[in-house]
């Protein structure tokens, strides 16, 4: 009887124990940020649901942060480029429409997509539009938002967008902010020595 009261704690006990260390895992998602932009010009991606920890990958694709669960990307050529995202064993795709840039009448954020490290600057131009700007960053103040063109620092990391607008056409680029936080040095191994007795061969 008393085995059989001790086996059974221990088979509750370890229920509990597997329970208290199961996993909720939503399902997968991906999103784009617009429907379509055009070569060139910067478009993010946001993944939802897994378990908080993201693989990207896709053709042609360079990703900074591909752990994240944002990022932007651009694309040179028109086309619909398929990206794969991972997470806690599932996968989901999101397709980039990239369409063909107007002839006249076109706008463009350059670089579409930098990355720089926590301190260093930015720096954006833009082509096309009638010559009047006006640039917008949730993230940043700009001193001369009506320029062709500025540099700045961003005090936090992560990804930022910046948009630029003229005579009724935008065009956004973005910047990935990296944390530029030296990890701590790991300290060298200490090999204990040996008790000094105060005796010894010669002495």
């Amino acid at each position: 009887m008393l085995l059989s009261f001790v086996t059974m704690l221990t088979v509750a006990g370890m229920s509990i124990g597997a329970f208290s260390f199961a996993q909720t895992i939503t399902p997968l998602g991906c999103s784009v940020g617009a429907s379509s932009v055009t070569g060139a010009q910067a478009v993010i991606l946001t993944a939802t649901g897994g378990n908080g920890s993201y693989f990207w990958s896709g053709q042609n694709l360079n990703v900074t942060n591909s752990a994240g669960n944002q990022f932007a990307v651009s694309y040179p050529n028109p086309g619909v480029y398929p990206i794969t995202i991972s997470s806690a064993g599932q996968t989901a795709t999101c397709n980039v429409n990239v369409a063909a840039s107007a002839s006249t009448g076109s706008i463009a954020c350059t670089p579409a997509v930098q990355t720089v490290s926590l301190g260093n600057t930015v720096a954006v131009a833009v082509a096309g539009g009638n010559g009047v700007y006006n640039w917008t960053s949730p993230d940043l103040t700009i001193a001369d938002p009506g320029g062709s063109g500025f540099r700045a620092n961003y005090a936090t990391s992560g990804l930022k967008t910046l948009t630029v607008t003229s005579a009724g056409l935008t065009a956004t680029c973005a910047v990935n902010v990296l944390s530029n936080r030296v990890p701590s040095p790991i300290p060298a191994p200490v090999t204990p020595g040996l008790p000094n007795t105060g005796g010894g061969f010669g002495r």
